[in-house]
């Protein structure tokens, strides 16, 4: 993806309907929602996606949905202070693949929420999951939602994001019982060990890079919250697509060794039954775009099918009554 300045995006706070909005500061121009794009080296693709669904013809219910991916968690032996929150961890099955169609059935019936606040972060892919999770959750009863992502940041880059530093503050501010987290799309970058910089995937890189993301899921758990990793989702480049997911395999390994952590992997939903890359897909029955032209980022469309998987998995691993509000499923 060709380099790109960052965008200077207002980040919403969303409390029981009332939205906050909140300057995140950049020194570039705001770029429209439809439009964003990650910083990054990778080439981008020149195929145009198709038209997306227009909202006023979404259906709310789908005869056939697509199968949810069995999460990998660690929350057994975490047990945060709820703070009236409802959550509820069930057992979920610790797996390696990113690619299952099984499904994780809660024990009990579903907990009422109390008063939950879910904290969200991550980047422009994160800034897509933010649009898709607070147009399906915003009004959900009990729930607040606090969205603070930023795009063209990441993990690797801390010279131009201090992303620990941003959450160490956002932790104190709201005091979540939840964080969900989406990075990744800019990682795939040199970062300096020592003073010394090092390639993507290479070995030093590498124990870098997972002490970075295990930082995050510590502050997280820490701080009395359960942190929900969302996985990267396959992208039309494929050598950008192949880092996406050696970065997804560090996600789950600093999931399944940290205790309050949850890996949600996302690859299944949006790559077609061979396991490779689709850009649109029958979305409520209706035809629709899923990804922007550069292959990474979601459509408008996209962004209600990734908010509505997210909400499902959210209300299995946290064994909690969450409705998505105009809910978008992939038909198959």
């Amino acid at each position: 993806m060709r380099g790109l300045t960052a965008a200077a995006l207002a980040v919403l706070v969303l409390a029981g309907g009332e939205v906050v909005h909140s300057n995140a500061g950049s020194a570039s121009s705001l770029n429209s929602h439809a439009n964003r794009v990650a910083l990054s080296v990778k080439s981008q693709p020149t195929t145009s996606a198709p038209s997306a669904l227009a909202r006023s013809a979404r259906s709310k219910t789908s005869t056939s949905k697509v199968p949810l991916d069995i999460p990998v968690a660690d929350n057994a032996a975490f047990r945060p202070p709820s703070r009236g929150c409802g959550f509820t961890p069930v057992s979920a099955l610790v797996r390696t693949g990113a690619t299952s169609t099984s499904t994780t059935t809660p024990h009990h019936a579903p907990f009422a929420l109390g008063h939950c606040r879910l904290l969200e972060i991550g980047d422009s892919l994160g800034d897509d999951l933010e649009y898709g999770i607070r147009h399906e959750l915003q009004f959900t009863p009990g729930l607040k939602l606090i969205q603070r992502n930023k795009t063209s940041t990441g993990l690797s880059a801390s010279w131009f994001y201090n992303w620990p530093a941003h959450l160490k503050s956002d932790l104190h501010d709201y005091h979540p019982n939840l964080v969900v987290i989406m990075f990744g799309a800019n990682d795939e970058q040199a970062l300096a060990v020592d003073g010394v910089s090092q390639p993507f995937g290479s070995p030093k890189w590498r124990s870098a890079y997972i002490a970075r993301v295990r930082r995050i899921d510590r502050m997280v758990t820490k701080a009395g919250a359960y942190a929900f990793w969302v996985g990267l989702p396959i992208a039309a480049p494929k050598s950008y697509s192949q880092g996406l997911r050696a970065l997804n395999d560090i996600y789950v390994q600093v999931a399944t060794s940290t205790p309050g952590v949850t890996f949600q992997p996302m690859w299944h939903l949006l790559s077609t039954k061979s396991g490779n890359y689709r850009g649109g897909a029958v979305v409520n029955n209706v035809q629709s775009a899923l990804r922007l032209s550069d292959g990474i980022h979601f459509t408008s469309t996209g962004e209600l099918v990734i908010g509505t998987f997210v909400a499902r998995q959210l209300a299995t691993v946290y064994n909690v009554n969450l409705r998505p509000e105009e809910p978008a499923y992939i038909d198959r």
